[in-house]
Protein backbone atom coordinates (compact mmCIF):
# COMPACT_ATOMS: atom_id res chain seq x y z
CA UNK A 1 0.00 0.00 0.00
CA UNK A 2 2.94 2.35 0.74
CA UNK A 3 4.17 1.94 -2.85
CA UNK A 4 0.75 2.87 -4.21
CA UNK A 5 0.73 6.11 -2.19
CA UNK A 6 4.30 6.93 -3.25
CA UNK A 7 3.43 6.32 -6.91
CA UNK A 8 0.30 8.48 -6.66
CA UNK A 9 2.28 11.30 -4.99
CA UNK A 10 5.02 11.13 -7.63
CA UNK A 11 2.44 11.27 -10.43
CA UNK A 12 0.72 14.24 -8.79
CA UNK A 13 4.00 16.15 -8.42
CA UNK A 14 5.07 15.55 -12.03
CA UNK A 15 1.61 16.35 -13.29
CA UNK A 16 1.40 19.48 -11.10
CA UNK A 17 4.69 20.77 -12.48
CA UNK A 18 3.51 20.17 -16.04
CA UNK A 19 0.19 21.95 -15.53
CA UNK A 20 1.88 25.26 -14.66
CA UNK A 21 2.76 25.63 -18.37
CA UNK A 22 -0.59 24.37 -19.69
CA UNK A 23 -2.91 26.40 -21.90
CA UNK A 24 -6.06 24.70 -20.62
CA UNK A 25 -6.84 22.80 -17.45
CA UNK A 26 -9.45 20.08 -17.29
CA UNK A 27 -11.03 18.68 -14.11
CA UNK A 28 -14.13 16.57 -13.77
CA UNK A 29 -15.94 13.35 -12.99
CA UNK A 30 -16.69 10.32 -15.13
CA UNK A 31 -18.66 7.08 -14.92
CA UNK A 32 -19.32 4.17 -17.25
CA UNK A 33 -19.19 0.43 -17.81
CA UNK A 34 -16.46 -2.18 -18.28
CA UNK A 35 -16.66 -5.37 -20.32
CA UNK A 36 -13.90 -7.34 -18.59
CA UNK A 37 -12.24 -10.74 -18.83
CA UNK A 38 -8.99 -12.53 -18.09
CA UNK A 39 -6.53 -13.06 -20.98
CA UNK A 40 -3.80 -15.69 -21.40
CA UNK A 41 -5.25 -17.88 -18.67
CA UNK A 42 -4.30 -21.49 -18.06
CA UNK A 43 -7.04 -24.05 -18.58
CA UNK A 44 -9.60 -22.25 -20.70
CA UNK A 45 -11.18 -19.12 -22.00
CA UNK A 46 -13.42 -17.45 -19.38
CA UNK A 47 -16.62 -15.58 -20.11
CA UNK A 48 -16.61 -11.79 -19.85
CA UNK A 49 -18.21 -9.80 -17.06
CA UNK A 50 -19.87 -6.38 -17.07
CA UNK A 51 -18.97 -3.93 -14.28
CA UNK A 52 -19.00 -0.29 -13.23
CA UNK A 53 -16.18 2.24 -13.55
CA UNK A 54 -16.12 5.80 -12.25
CA UNK A 55 -14.07 8.50 -10.58
CA UNK A 56 -12.33 11.82 -11.20
CA UNK A 57 -9.90 13.18 -13.79
CA UNK A 58 -7.56 16.12 -14.12
CA UNK A 59 -5.81 17.17 -17.29
CA UNK A 60 -3.60 19.77 -18.89
CA UNK A 61 -3.73 20.66 -22.57
CA UNK A 62 -0.83 21.95 -24.64
CA UNK A 63 -2.26 22.83 -28.09
CA UNK A 64 -3.00 19.47 -29.77
CA UNK A 65 -1.52 17.36 -26.95
CA UNK A 66 -2.92 16.83 -23.47
CA UNK A 67 -2.10 14.66 -20.48
CA UNK A 68 -4.77 13.31 -18.12
CA UNK A 69 -4.42 11.63 -14.76
CA UNK A 70 -7.43 9.78 -13.39
CA UNK A 71 -8.38 8.02 -10.18
CA UNK A 72 -11.11 5.47 -10.87
CA UNK A 73 -12.92 2.61 -9.19
CA UNK A 74 -13.28 -0.34 -11.57
CA UNK A 75 -15.19 -3.63 -11.29
CA UNK A 76 -13.38 -6.30 -13.30
CA UNK A 77 -13.04 -10.08 -13.39
CA UNK A 78 -14.56 -12.94 -15.38
CA UNK A 79 -16.75 -16.04 -15.14
CA UNK A 80 -15.25 -19.55 -15.06
CA UNK A 81 -17.75 -22.42 -15.41
CA UNK A 82 -20.52 -20.38 -13.71
CA UNK A 83 -18.10 -19.28 -10.94
CA UNK A 84 -17.66 -15.50 -10.86
CA UNK A 85 -14.25 -13.96 -10.22
CA UNK A 86 -14.85 -10.46 -8.89
CA UNK A 87 -11.87 -8.09 -8.86
CA UNK A 88 -12.38 -4.47 -7.84
CA UNK A 89 -9.52 -2.06 -8.44
CA UNK A 90 -8.50 1.52 -7.77
CA UNK A 91 -7.07 2.59 -11.13
CA UNK A 92 -4.62 5.39 -11.87
CA UNK A 93 -4.28 5.78 -15.65
CA UNK A 94 -1.91 8.42 -17.04
CA UNK A 95 -3.25 9.10 -20.53
CA UNK A 96 -1.69 11.17 -23.31
CA UNK A 97 -4.21 12.50 -25.82
CA UNK A 98 -3.69 13.88 -29.30
CA UNK A 99 -6.58 16.19 -30.27
CA UNK A 100 -7.84 16.84 -33.79
CA UNK A 101 -10.85 18.59 -35.35
CA UNK A 102 -11.38 20.45 -32.03
CA UNK A 103 -13.46 17.71 -30.37
CA UNK A 104 -11.89 14.31 -31.19
CA UNK A 105 -8.85 12.69 -29.57
CA UNK A 106 -6.86 9.46 -29.58
CA UNK A 107 -5.48 8.21 -26.27
CA UNK A 108 -2.73 5.96 -24.97
CA UNK A 109 -0.84 5.47 -21.74
CA UNK A 110 0.03 3.27 -18.78
CA UNK A 111 -2.39 2.34 -16.04
CA UNK A 112 -1.54 1.36 -12.47
CA UNK A 113 -4.10 -0.59 -10.46
CA UNK A 114 -4.41 -1.55 -6.82
CA UNK A 115 -6.74 -4.40 -5.81
CA UNK A 116 -9.33 -3.27 -3.24
CA UNK A 117 -11.64 -6.33 -3.26
CA UNK A 118 -11.49 -9.89 -4.60
CA UNK A 119 -13.48 -13.13 -4.69
CA UNK A 120 -13.06 -15.31 -1.60
CA UNK A 121 -11.82 -18.42 -3.40
CA UNK A 122 -8.94 -16.90 -5.38
CA UNK A 123 -5.71 -15.13 -4.42
CA UNK A 124 -4.96 -12.11 -6.59
CA UNK A 125 -1.93 -9.88 -6.91
CA UNK A 126 -2.42 -6.51 -5.24
CA UNK A 127 -0.74 -4.44 -7.95
CA UNK A 128 -1.51 -4.62 -11.67
CA UNK A 129 0.15 -2.72 -14.50
CA UNK A 130 -1.60 -2.36 -17.85
CA UNK A 131 -1.76 -0.23 -20.96
CA UNK A 132 -4.74 1.68 -22.31
CA UNK A 133 -5.57 2.88 -25.83
CA UNK A 134 -8.73 4.57 -26.97
CA UNK A 135 -10.63 7.41 -28.54
CA UNK A 136 -12.50 10.32 -27.03
CA UNK A 137 -14.89 13.14 -27.70
CA UNK A 138 -14.72 16.52 -25.89
CA UNK A 139 -17.91 18.51 -26.42
CA UNK A 140 -17.97 22.30 -25.83
CA UNK A 141 -20.65 21.84 -23.13
CA UNK A 142 -18.08 20.10 -20.91
CA UNK A 143 -19.28 16.59 -21.70
CA UNK A 144 -16.60 13.95 -22.32
CA UNK A 145 -16.93 10.49 -23.84
CA UNK A 146 -14.06 7.98 -23.67
CA UNK A 147 -13.88 4.48 -25.15
CA UNK A 148 -10.78 2.46 -24.20
CA UNK A 149 -9.23 -0.97 -24.43
CA UNK A 150 -7.03 -1.97 -21.49
CA UNK A 151 -4.71 -4.96 -21.47
CA UNK A 152 -2.68 -6.17 -18.50
CA UNK A 153 1.11 -6.50 -18.59
CA UNK A 154 1.33 -8.37 -15.26
CA UNK A 155 -0.42 -11.49 -13.99
CA UNK A 156 -3.51 -10.78 -11.93
CA UNK A 157 -3.25 -13.92 -9.78
CA UNK A 158 -0.68 -15.34 -7.37
CA UNK A 159 -0.97 -19.04 -8.24
CA UNK A 160 -1.58 -19.06 -12.00
CA UNK A 161 -1.18 -16.96 -15.12
CA UNK A 162 -3.84 -14.60 -16.38
CA UNK A 163 -3.92 -10.92 -17.24
CA UNK A 164 -6.77 -8.46 -16.86
CA UNK A 165 -8.27 -7.07 -20.05
CA UNK A 166 -11.33 -4.92 -20.52
CA UNK A 167 -13.15 -2.51 -22.75
CA UNK A 168 -14.65 0.56 -21.12
CA UNK A 169 -16.91 3.36 -22.18
CA UNK A 170 -17.43 6.33 -19.89
CA UNK A 171 -19.31 9.60 -19.90
CA UNK A 172 -17.74 12.49 -18.06
CA UNK A 173 -18.26 16.13 -17.25
CA UNK A 174 -15.50 18.76 -17.01
CA UNK A 175 -16.03 21.56 -14.49
CA UNK A 176 -13.36 23.81 -16.05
Amino acid sequence: MKNFYKLTLLIALVFGAATTQAQDLDFGIKAGVNYASIADIEGGDPDSKIGFTGGVFIGARFNALSVNAEVLFSQQGAEFDSEKVDLDYALVPIIAKIHFLRIFNVQAGPQFSYLVNESDFIESEKLDVSGAVGVGLNLPSGLRVDARYNVGFTDAFENFEGKNKFYSIALGYSFL
